[in-house]
């Protein structure tokens, strides 16, 4: 039995529904302690509180967003320097404890600080996270204001760690690997047990998974839907012509996108996958300046099992265009790659045999 340290990025839900996949693959194998800051320590801390797990807070390195729910550069830069601040002591408290609960090997996901303790204490780390695929794969399909785009990001994605061992890089898509390219892996996405127990079906009724930063249009447009939609993301509120806002369920929410007809949300990462697994076409929200996003889009359009608009410009015509045409992109969606489970956790165990622990 090995001891792993598990640090993640903790802006919205998704690194922290990849992290507890993980998690209960390994967990009754290893020992876990998961360092977990913002919104993934409020998902994950009441999930795993009084059992084997142990969940830690840390600080949150995250977006801020302005007034018109858009990204704040100003402010998310303030924001990033009160954490480097911080982050020396950051670093001598998690080495610390690293060393007294003897680690044998940190897990990361888009964390900086973790990583930096690892290597101070000598501990060996992996990443496992979906933004390494910016520096990983070949993104010369992307359009050239775009890839430019991504060129410049990938300075700032290399400094959140340099010394991993091995990458682990987890997508809904997946990419053509850089030429050359060494100790990396591309899997799926990470699968929580709800969804792969699913049976989908073809219902009437929408999913739209709202972040609270989307643009009031959103909603505009989700009510001139010719269906029912079931919201999810903006907590219980009285219904609104077809809109039904649905309360926070990880059953609800699974049993909701398997029985639908087609989905509308933000353009995450998991959350994309999680919907094509479940085979539904999906029309992709991308946040304002959130390149990443954006860079998920153009991959959605090129796998053919959605389409995506900016969320300013949804409007209840577009929504009624994409309807018409989700049985067609329902059947260019290929369900296989979207599971990476085994992959990622058999790489993870190889690593834990190549560093000797865990035997």
């Amino acid at each position: 039995m090995a001891t792993i340290f598990y640090s993640m990025a903790g802006e919205g839900r998704g690194h922290a529904t990849r992290v507890r996949t993980v998690v209960e693959h390994l967990r009754e194998r290893h020992r876990l302690i998961l360092l977990a800051p913002g919104d993934a320590y409020d998902l994950l801390e009441p999930a795993y509180r009084g059992s084997d797990v142990e969940v830690v807070r840390i600080p949150c390195l995250r977006f801020v967003y302005d007034s018109r729910q858009r990204v704040s550069v100003g402010g998310s830069v303030v924001g990033a320097l009160r954490y480097v601040g911080g982050l020396r002591r950051l670093v001598a408290e998690l080495g610390a404890r690293m060393r007294r609960e003897r680690a044998d090997l940190l897990l990361t996901d888009f964390d900086p600080g973790a990583p930096r303790a690892a290597e101070a204490v000598g501990v060996p780390y992996l990443a496992l996270d979906h933004q390494s695929f910016m520096w990983a794969s070949d993104l010369s399909f992307l359009p050239t204001g775009l890839r430019a785009q991504a060129r410049l990001m990938v300075p700032g994605l290399r400094a959140m760690y340099r010394r991993q061992t091995h990458t682990i890089s987890s997508s809904f898509f997946q990419p053509d690997p850089k030429p050359g390219l060494r100790d990396v892996t591309f899997v799926g996405t990470m699968l929580r047990d709800g969804l792969l127990e699913a049976r989908p079906s073809l219902g009437e009724h929408l999913v739209a998974y709202c972040r609270r930063t989307m643009p009031t249009n959103v909603l505009e447009a989700l009510r001139a839907s010719p269906v029912e939609v079931r919201v999810y993301g903006l907590g219980e509120r009285l219904s609104d012509g077809p809109l039904r806002f649905r309360p926070i369920s990880e059953e609800g929410f699974i049993e909701d996108l398997a029985t639908c007809r087609a989905v509308v949300a933000s353009a995450g990462n998991q959350l994309l996958g999680e919907v094509l697994f479940l085979g539904k076409p999906v029309l992709a929200l991308p946040e304002a300046r959130q390149s990443e996003q954006l860079i998920n889009c153009h991959f959605l359009e090129r796998m053919g099992g959605g389409e995506w608009v900016a969320p300013q410009l949804l409007s209840g015509a577009r929504l009624g265009v994409f309807l018409d045409r989700a049985p067609g992109l329902a059947g260019r969606i290929d369900r296989d790659f979207a599971r990476g489970n085994e992959r990622a956790v058999a790489a993870i165990e190889a690593q834990l045999e190549a560093v000797g622990a865990g035997v």
